[in-house]
């Protein structure tokens, strides 16, 4: 599948797909020419390879995944083990697990934001002197909460390859505002930390690029903030009667509802989705519903045709018009994100130059002090994670990469027993630890194949937690001149392959600077919503997961340089001679799919399937923001501190402010 790739005028010389850049350390997860580091064994479990992260480093110094670059996130050596799980596989052949005899105070399954929360609430509830074991089946800390890093001639430049920012933290919890005091996150410091003067400094506003696949030629156009549609469109190749519409339905949308009250409309909103709401009420022009169809992707995993018009009313266009009454608060059917975005009082400025791996960075300081040296935030940027300090015998914590669990179980009773064994497959082994406790911070939808402890009821409701589909890529420029030459600091896709690419945010902190100059090495962060329009939402990510499996490194990257020398060529971009390095994470199982209407009928006033599937058993919680189930950091966070308090036999009812009377 080549997507917007499928016209192109460029071969694959003129494209650079020949040169040699830093690009293919990895292609599906296999190290390439990297000596010890290969996959094997049952495991496969190692996309770094054979060695366990506290093994590495006396295998190959060269562990250190941030800067791994080609096919990252969840590759196919990751996926195995859990894969193997899911299909009935893996116990065929797997070999008799041997006992570590290793026991700890708290296991945790799952390496993300939520499994290091819990491990850091697990100490403030009960002591800082436990001892707890984080087992991870991915090469690198953090799940989703990626860091991407480049090293140039000059300088190392970081890039975020998931998780993106700290999400309007005045809408947060108390147990998620005092995790990031714990861990020496200050959210007001990025007022200073994030440039917001920067687009205006260098004159750069936006850019759509309309590929000829789609609307029959090539066309970039370029804007500042304040811009009418009418003017952006005005040599746009699509129907004059879509350029009206768009126009209407940005800068001055009308009544599109009349003579249904207030309460009508909204009604009728839940019931439908965004885009039956631009056919059906806007009456908008085929060519204006193929531009917003994609408009929605970044935020909720998939379009304008899934997400409901209720909630669009909340951020997208075309509703100012319908005069809807707020001043009670939201409407309760309105999604967690919805509820979120109407609650927010902040500027989206909460930003680590590697995402929300800061927050990761944070959490593995705070836990294994010596794994992470530096003090204050402000050093998290220059500092790197010891990956041979994370697994040391000597830590109160340990955290053990490329170890996929695969079994857990109660010795006894659940309601009585005092330890769970948790088993594990490291390189071409099967381990076993034991536990006090056990936090599953892992994807709802494989717990059902670590356990055969839970009823059936919480065994559906954990499967009927379906995830979407996203990639982000890291691209490595020479310089970002064509963009200052375009005076765009982002440009957007509307129908390509890619939905989008940008410079990343101008995040300066402590020794660590954004590449401020149009003649220095930067990183455009580029991204897509696999997803599959037409399906309802909880089917559009397994059909992403399936189109990811089914598209090759090479596929994506051609598409990469195809569209950026198309969109960016006008500036001078030269992708043969611009780009230097590419990192695609590839995130099968991304964002926690959120209730919401119409398509989820039972939401709010239901029971909801993530409460059954968080139920604590015995000694063992689950943690994830699938049991939120809302896509964010304090998401993650707030199942997290459930989960211990669970763990605790005390209360844990999270009401975030703002969204009171919402169970969440």
């Amino acid at each position: 599948m080549l997507g917007a790739s499928q016209l192109s005028d460029f071969t694959d010389d003129e494209l650079g797909m020949n040169r040699k850049i830093g690009r293919r350390d990895f292609l599906d997860g296999v190290a390439l020419g990297v000596g010890a580091l290969v996959a094997g064994g049952i495991a496969g479990s190692a996309a770094a390879g054979s060695a366990s992260a506290a093994e590495a480093p006396r295998a190959d110094a060269r562990y250190y995944p941030p800067t791994w670059q080609g096919l990252r996130g969840y590759t196919d050596a990751a996926m195995k083990v859990p894969h193997a799980l899911r299909d009935g596989t893996f116990w065929d052949d797997a070999p008799e697990p041997r006992d570590t005899h290793e026991k700890y105070d708290l296991v945790v399954v799952g390496g993300g934001i939520s499994g290091l929360s819990a491990a850091r609430y697990y100490q403030m509830e009960f002591g800082k002197d436990c001892k707890i074991l984080v087992l991870d089946a991915m090469d690198d800390i953090g799940g989703h909460a990626r860091r991407n890093e480049f090293r140039t001639t000059a300088r190392t430049l970081l890039s975020y390859g998931g998780s993106q920012s700290l999400e309007s933290p005045s809408t947060y919890a108390p147990p998620a505002r005092q995790l990031l005091t714990d861990i020496g996150i200050r959210v007001e410091r990025f007022e200073k930390y994030f440039d917001s003067g920067f687009n205006a400094r260098h004159g750069l506003g936006r850019g759509l690029f309309f590929d000829k696949e789609s609307w029959g030629k090539d066309h970039l156009v370029t804007w500042r903030g304040g811009t009418p549609y009418s003017t952006i469109l005005e040599g746009a190749p699509m129907a004059a009667q879509a350029k009206a519409d768009l126009a209407a339905i940005y800068d001055a949308p009308r009544d599109w509802m009349p003579g249904l009250s207030d309460q009508q409309k909204k009604d009728k909103l839940a019931d439908i989705t965004y885009l039956d709401y631009l056919r059906d009420y806007v009456k908008a022009h085929p060519d204006a519903q193929k531009f917003l169809q994609t408009t929605p992707n970044g935020n909720w995993g998939y379009g304008a045709d899934a997400v409901g018009a209720l909630d669009a009313s909340i951020e997208f266009a075309g509703f100012d018009g319908l005069g809807l009454d707020w001043d009670g608060g939201p409407d309760p059917r309105i999604a967690p994100t919805g509820h979120k975005v109407w609650t927010s009082e902040d500027d989206y400025i909460y930003h680590f130059p590697e995402g929300n791996a800061g927050v990761v960075y944070s959490l593995v300081r705070k836990l294994i002090p010596h794994a992470m040296p530096g003090q204050g935030m402000e050093t998290i940027p220059t500092s790197r994670i010891q990956y041979g300090e994370l697994d040391r015998r000597r830590n109160n914590v340990r955290i053990r990469l490329n170890s996929p669990a695969v079994h857990v179980v109660h010795e006894g009773d659940p309601d009585s027993a005092r330890q769970v064994q948790v088993s594990y497959v490291r390189k071409d082994r099967l381990e076993t630890v034991r536990a006090e406790h056990v936090v599953l911070a892992c994807n709802n939808q494989i717990i059902p194949f670590l356990t055969s402890e839970i009823s059936q009821r919480q065994r559906d409701a954990l499967k009927d937690s379906p995830r979407l589909a996203l990639v982000y890529t890291s691209v490595l420029v020479r310089n970002w001149k064509a963009l200052d030459n375009l005076k765009i600091s982002s440009v957007r896709f509307p129908t390509g392959y890619w939905t989008g690419a940008e410079l990343d945010f101008p995040v300066s902190m402590g020794g660590y600077h954004f590449p401020d100059k149009p003649s220095e090495s930067a990183i455009l962060h580029v991204s897509r919503a696999a997803c599959r329009p037409g399906l309802p939402p909880r089917r559009q990510g397994a059909a992403g997961r399936g189109e990811l499996i089914k598209t090759s490194f090479a596929e994506m990257e051609r598409n990469l340089r195809d569209q950026l020398a198309r969109a960016l060529g006008p500036g001078g971009f030269d992708p043969a001679r611009d780009i230097k390095g590419i990192t695609v994470n590839r995130w099968a199982h991304a964002y926690a799919y959120e209730y919401g209407r119409p398509w989820d009928t039972f939401w709010p006033y239901g029971e909801l399937p993530s409460h059954v599937a968080r139920q604590t058993w015995g000694r063992v919680a689950i943690a994830n923001t699938d049991s939120a189930p809302r896509a964010y950091v304090d998401s993650a966070m707030d199942m997290a501190w459930r989960a211990v308090r669970d763990l605790a036999g005390k209360p844990s009812d999270i009401v975030s402010r703002g969204v009171d009377g919402i169970a969440f």
